[in-house]
């Protein structure tokens, strides 16, 4: 039994301290009265705080509406860094894929990586380290950034807040 309660203890804290919050902002001022959402363990909100709108309940591979985990109320699920609708195995319910490249993580129409699929591009910022902008395509300007992340998403969580500002 002690065993049981220890590896439930050890698994549990793990996990907590794996997750981290994840902040949107317009810009990389990071004003935290301008934060535009925020995902804390899982659940995606508007707003900096806990009051804001629940748009998005994820898990480590599905993404649910609202504040449920309901089956449901599963919209999206995530595989292999693959945003596909419901909880389909077919190749045509793929809608988009993540690729890494260096640092950066780049999204594609479907299930290609064809450049010119390319949506998105989720790079590091130049001086602020744990910061990530997302870029219109493969841009590095800052007149083609969208937003600026506070830290590095989990592949579930970059869908989720892209979902939730209307970028997918």
């Amino acid at each position: 039994m002690r065993c049981i309660a220890l590896i439930y203890f050890v698994t549990s804290s793990v996990f907590a301290w794996t997750q981290q919050r994840v902040e949107v902002f317009e810009d990389d001022r990071m004003l935290w009265s301008e934060m535009i959402l925020h995902v804390e363990n899982g659940v995606v909100r508007q707003g900096r705080d806990w009051r804001g709108q629940v748009i998005w309940t994820t898990l480590p591979n599905k993404i649910f509406k609202g504040y449920s985990t309901s089956v449901f109320d599963l919209v999206y699920s995530v595989r292999d860094g693959q945003l596909i609708q419901g909880d389909s195995h077919f190749s045509d319910a793929i809608m988009y894929t993540t690729e890494r490249d260096g640092d950066a993580i780049k999204l594609f129409i479907g299930d290609s990586t064809f450049p010119l699929d390319l949506v998105y591009t989720l790079r590091p910022h130049a001086f602020n380290e744990g910061v990530y902008g997302l870029y219109k395509e493969d841009s590095m300007s800052g007149f083609d950034r969208i937003s600026v992340f506070g830290a590095m998403p989990t592949a579930v969580e970059l869908f989720a807040l892209l979902l939730a500002q209307g970028l997918l």
